[in-house]
């Protein structure tokens, strides 16, 4: 299907350039469709196509094809017809697209150059104090020790001992082994998560409401699958500040983006100033 609709793309634009150019080809001699006032034309057909003449698949295809032709010429011909002639006026809105395009890639080109994509944590820093009233949490986060491991994974009475020792020793070794046997694990303490994925999570805090989700809460149970242990190590509300390391990717985007901006900006500025010094741009 993906090969065929690429087909009807090519056949239908090559056909519709030849065709507004008048019928370059002799209708009487060379056309195998006629769709209104439009031809098709075998060449046009084979040319895009590739198609023979005697494999069924292929003659299956075209016929596909041809049909397809004339439903986009039809549809054409009556567009034509019913829009009013203010519409039917595309030219400056195609040469301003054009524009819009090339401008694009240009720029494009310009950034990958000479963009400075290195950015350090006294500029996010500086970024989040001065705008902090973009970070308004529009839901609930925590910090957490989570942990999902199958009960069939060999160390899970191990497992089971190590996520209530503080002892720094278990807590290294907790992560070795979470990152072998666990379906899912954050032992991070640097590391904020929505409050819903942490629900999603633990079927068992699915429907308990957010005022549940306080510090120090410990969850720890098995299912027939699972043992599951959570320990909240803290919360930030809806409406409250956001935390700094939890925007701080978010920060990194805007400060590109800013860098962006102002470098496509000061490159115009440039070829401004270059105009006006040797008279190319001039105010009437």
């Amino acid at each position: 299907m993906g090969r065929l609709y690429f087909l009807m793309l090519l056949l239908f634009s090559f056909a519709s350039c030849k065709n507004k150019k008048g019928n370059e080809l002799d209708d009487s001699q060379n056309a195998i469709a006629k769709a209104g006032e439009e031809s098709l034309h075998r060449d046009e057909l084979y040319n895009a196509t590739s198609l023979g003449l005697e494999d069924k698949d292929s003659l299956s295809l075209k016929q596909k094809l041809i049909e397809h032709w004339a439903k986009e010429a039809l549809f054409y011909q009556e567009a034509k017809t019913k829009l009013y002639e203010s519409e039917l006026s595309i030219e400056k809105q195609v040469e301003a697209y054009r524009k819009e395009l090339i401008n694009f890639i240009y720029q494009s080109k310009i950034i990958e150059a000479n963009l400075d994509t290195t950015i350090d944590i006294a500029e996010i820093s500086d970024y989040y104090n001065q705008h902090r009233d973009n970070f308004i949490l529009k839901e609930n986060i925590v910090k957490v020790n989570y942990i999902k491991v199958p009960l069939k994974a060999p160390p899970i009475e191990k497992i089971k001992r190590l996520v209530v020792s503080v002892n720094p020793a278990d807590v290294n070794q907790l992560k070795a082994m979470c990152a072998q046997h666990a379906e899912n694990y954050f032992l991070n303490d640097s590391t904020w998560l929505f409050m819903d994925e942490i629900r999603r999570e633990i079927p068992a805090l699915k429907d308990q409401p957010d005022v549940s989700m306080y510090v120090g809460r410990v969850v720890q149970y098995s299912d027939d699958s699972y043992f599951y242990f959570l320990k909240i190590k803290d919360v930030k509300v809806k409406n409250a500040l956001s935390p700094l390391n939890f925007e701080k990717q978010n920060i990194k985007k805007f400060i590109v983006n800013g860098r962006k901006t102002a470098l496509i900006n000061q490159y115009k500025q440039i070829l401004l100033e270059k105009a006006k010094a040797n008279k190319s741009f001039v105010v009437y």
